[in-house]
Parts: C-alpha cells; sequence; structure tokens
C-alpha cells in the first residue's frame, strides 16, 4: 500500500477502520451501507472502484456477515479486473482487488455453509471488550489460502 492507493470501506464504522488506511498513506473512499443490515452496499462498491482501488474493507455488523458473495463475484468481473493497477509481486499474483474483512460483529456466523474468517481473502477479529467475543484487547487475523498469493 502506497500514497495514492484507495480503500473503499462503509461510512457506517468505527474511526480505527479509516484511520489504519490513513496510516498506511492511502486514502479511504466511503461508501453507503444498506438500510436493512447497515452492511456495505456493493452497488455503492462498484461505483466507487477506480483504478487506485487496492482493497475493499467490508465492516460486518450485528453478527451480520456483508454479503461476500457479491463482493467475491465484483472483484472477479472481468471489467473489475482490468481496472486494477497492480503494484508489487502480490497484487500481481492476485490480480485483483482484495477483499480485507472486519469480522469482529460477525464472530461464529455462518453464510452459505462458510464460517466468517474463511469468506473473503483475509479476515480480522477485535477482541475487545465491547466486541461479541472478548479477552480484554487483542485480536486475530485469518488468511485464506487459495495458491494465488
Amino acid at each position: 500500500m502506497k500514497e495514492g492507493d484507495e480503500v473503499i470501506l462503509p461510512a457506517y464504522t468505527y474511526t480505527s477502520t479509516a484511520n489504519v488506511i490513513v496510516h498506511c498513506g492511502a486514502k479511504p473512499v466511503f461508501v453507503d451501507v444498506n438500510a436493512h443490515d447497515f452492511n456495505i452496499n456493493v452497488q455503492q462498491v462498484q461505483n466507487a472502484i477506480t483504478s487506485k482501488t487496492k482493497v475493499i474493507m467490508p465492516v460486518d455488523f450485528g453478527g451480520f456477515p456483508c454479503n461476500y458473495d457479491e463482493l467475491n463475484k465484483l472483484v472477479n468481473n472481468d471489467a473489475v479486473k482490468k481496472q486494477f493497477n497492480a503494484v508489487g509481486d502480490k497484487q500481481k499474483k492476485l490480480g485483483r482487488i482484495l477483499i480485507l474483512s472486519d469480522s469482529a460483529h460477525s464472530f461464529g456466523a455462518t453464510c452459505n455453509g462458510i464460517k466468517a474468517g474463511a469468506l473473503t481473502d483475509v479476515s480480522v477479529f477485535s477482541f475487545h471488550a465491547v466486541k461479541n467475543l472478548t479477552t480484554a484487547e487483542g485480536g486475530c487475523c485469518c488468511i485464506k489460502l487459495t495458491g494465488t498469493i
């Protein structure tokens, strides 16, 4: 991630989600959420994608995972992949926008029989005292190994 890169995230989230993007030197691009579940709106994500987009960072809310079927389909769409401007070996191997999920609110949830944490490229869980699973502090990162990166 470098200065000028863009990361798409929901406007309805905690400040730390955007702060980590700024800390990396990238630009947060906020999009709206769905009225029925407060999760990131996939159509809004699609409208926000540019050649500078490197990551989509959905944030699960209230125990409900985002629509990862649609997000995964979106980043694998040929037209979207053609917009992707890979920089570095790992981005070139992936060949598309990375999805990095904040899954702290969906710990234990499943979507189409797949557990939260395995629904996308990378999923992170916070174990802060106000989260669904708490250890007072800390967290974990789950990486989906697909043989592409």
